[in-house]
């Protein structure tokens, strides 16, 4: 591969002023002028030819040639997007012999794939997704060398490769948001521990001529702009969230606190250790569990605090804990989905989600500490560590004071077993949604099935395009975005199973 080394201090400031510019500007082309579709495959019964024919026939069929594209593989297929004569034989409907066709590949956890019924509406898959549009419009700074690919040149393992999405604000909120996906580790794919990528391709005059590649260029991050999710025309385009939770306490002040650690919530008026309660709720809703589900109930418990803002708890609604007596999968993913609807209100309100790392127990000082998540963003742990202790020492509690006396938690767990039986895809190459609007959908694994369950037969999503992360997915509401409004950064970091964010333009 050819790597492009160009002087990278200037370029970073030269990308993030233009960036910048840009995303406060919302200086994005027309959503008519994007088109994107998913293909969900079983790659042992999937060839490449196979796919890059099934592709081809949709990207015809929805319009001509473009001059950005974005194509994403699931970790297990990284190494296709190495294969110039695949790829070359996949772009060719995009492709045209008077531009270059500028190309971002990129290895995730997995794609996005429809499903239908009850339960969640998308599941995770193997397989491919496209995005096509303009280069400034969905690809700003693609050729340029950001700061995290000046750290990779140099061979600093510290930077996390990730992707960047700016999408549409939630609904009743101004506020454009970024959505950060971590990559694929595919070590075991390729031999890479990443895979991302820019790649310039050529046609000859006339177009008869497969594309050929021109060049390549390493990446580390990048961002993607979701089409009129910034502009002033972008009208009605909103994004929304789902994350499938279950409440199992009411909502409780909390007492005490420093950091990421709860030490202390008021049960009543009696500060009471943070543990005490779920360590009375977990086995009355394991024991529920294994009288309703048997052996599919057996297994450890996630357990995530939602976390109220101070400010937002005078008018709050907060969701009802769920009745023991009522454990099980139909039941709890019906309570899951109405908390799920309130969430894009609840973040955009300043609440966010933590998963409890470690607690309960101990005794003295220790007794009934709850450890939550402190990433708010991806970065390494220690890197994010210097950071809280920088703004900390400043004088900034915005960087570390996750947990802070006055505001309100409320645990929360999976709801038990899969998402219920719903139809998923529509059969043997088929196409959904062709009339529909294009969905943007990044996500998280089912962590239940621990696997990626792809199709018997190639399944072409279209208007679907999106990646599914295994690690979790980082929201914010955009640096700037918004100011003067009164209202606390979006900030959380979404890992519980089957958790979307979905963008229409």
């Amino acid at each position: 591969m050819l790597l492009v080394r160009l002087s990278p201090a200037k370029l970073v400031s030269l990308r993030h002023a233009v960036q910048g510019y840009r995303i406060a500007r919302g200086l994005s082309t027309s959503a008519s002028s994007f088109g994107g579709l998913s293909v969900a495959l079983n790659p042992s019964t999937a060839s490449k030819e196979q796919v890059a024919d099934a592709v081809g026939r949709s990207l015809r069929a929805s319009g001509g040639p473009a001059v950005a594209a974005v194509v994403l593989a699931s970790g297990g297929l990284a190494s296709w997007l190495q294969d110039e004569a695949f790829m070359s034989r996949l772009l060719s409907p995009l492709a045209s012999g008077s531009a270059s066709l500028n190309v971002l590949s990129v290895a995730v956890h997995g794609i996005p794939r429809r499903r239908h019924g009850p339960g969640p509406p998308f599941s995770s898959s193997e397989g491919l997704a496209v995005l096509h549009g303009s280069l400034d419009g969905l690809l700003p700074g693609l050729w340029s060398v950001s700061a995290a690919d000046a750290h990779q040149a140099t061979g600093d393992a510290s930077c996390q490769p990730s992707l960047e999405f700016h999408t549409a604000p939630f609904d009743g909120d101004a506020r454009p948001l970024q959505v950060t996906v971590p990559l694929a580790n595919t070590i075991f794919s390729n031999g890479r521990q990443h895979t991302m990528f820019a790649s310039r391709w050529h046609t000859a005059s006339g177009g008869a001529a497969l594309p050929q590649i021109a060049g390549v260029v390493e990446k580390m991050t990048q961002s993607i702009l979701v089409p009129r999710a910034l502009g002033a025309g972008a009208g009605s385009a909103t994004s929304t969230v789902a994350v499938p939770l279950v409440p199992v306490t009411e909502a409780r002040r909390i007492a005490a606190g420093l950091g990421n650690i709860l030490r202390q919530v008021e049960i009543g008026v009696t500060p009471m250790p943070a543990s005490k309660e779920l360590e009375s709720v977990i086995p009355k809703l394991l024991d529920a569990r294994s009288k309703q589900l048997g052996d599919q109930a057996a297994g450890p418990v996630g357990v995530w605090a939602l976390i109220y803002p101070e400010n937002f708890v005078a008018d709050a609604d907060f969701p009802r804990p769920l009745e023991l007596s009522g454990a099980g999968q139909s039941h709890e993913w019906s309570r899951a989905q109405e908390v799920s609807d309130l969430m894009p209100r609840l973040l955009a309100a300043g609440c966010h989600i933590r998963k409890i790392l470690s607690g309960g127990g101990g005794w003295g000082l220790k007794q009934g500490l709850l450890s939550l998540d402190p990433q708010t963003r991806h970065a390494t742990p220690d890197q994010e560590d210097i950071e809280n202790f920088i703004r900390s020492f400043h004088g900034d509690e915005s960087g570390g004071a996750i947990v802070t006396p006055g505001s309100f938690v409320q645990f929360l767990v999976e709801p038990a077993g899969s998402p219920p039986a719903g139809e998923v895809g529509q059969g043997s190459q088929a196409e959904s949604n062709d009339t529909g609007p294009l969905e943007i959908v990044v996500g998280t694994q089912d962590q239940v099935a621990d696997s990626l369950a792809g199709p018997d037969h190639i399944e072409v999503g279209v208007n679907l395009f999106g990646a599914i992360s295994s690690e979790g997915v980082y929201v914010i509401s955009q640096p700037g975005a918004g100011q003067g409004s009164g209202r606390p950064a979006i900030t959380t970091k979404i890992d519980a199973s089957n958790s979307y964010v979905v963008s229409s333009p």
